[in-house]
């Protein structure tokens, strides 16, 4: 009787052992995957502000029709229409004023 309760004794400490080794390894990946989905999450919020960023300049690159002719007309009234110098007069060409000329006129043909 006494070799059987030392045989299983000596089984349940080998199982415990398998079995705290197994829980360890869990807690390890759990640990990676807990590491990972965080990372993932950071980098999908980034990758949203991101878009949203993105929009928010085509948006600003889009003009109505009637705010193109608006611009135009100031262009050839003279005056700046680029973000740098906007409203400011010019006494020749500006190429940042043209580039935003040019890519509206694109914009309209797409």
């Amino acid at each position: 009787m006494d070799e059987e309760l030392l045989s299983a004794l000596a089984h349940f400490q080998e199982e415990i052992e398998r079995l705290s080794q197994k829980f360890k390894e869990l807690q390890s990946k759990t640990y990676e995957l807990y590491k990972e989905n965080e990372e993932l999450r950071q980098e999908n919020k980034e990758l949203r502000e991101l878009a949203l960023k993105k929009k928010e300049v085509e948006a600003e690159d889009d003009f109505s029709p009637q705010a193109f002719e608006y611009l135009s007309h100031l262009y050839e009234e003279e005056y700046h229409i680029c973000p740098l110098s906007f409203g400011e007069k010019r006494d020749r060409d500006c190429l940042f004023c043209r580039e935003l000329l040019e890519r509206q006129q694109k914009n309209e043909g797409e």
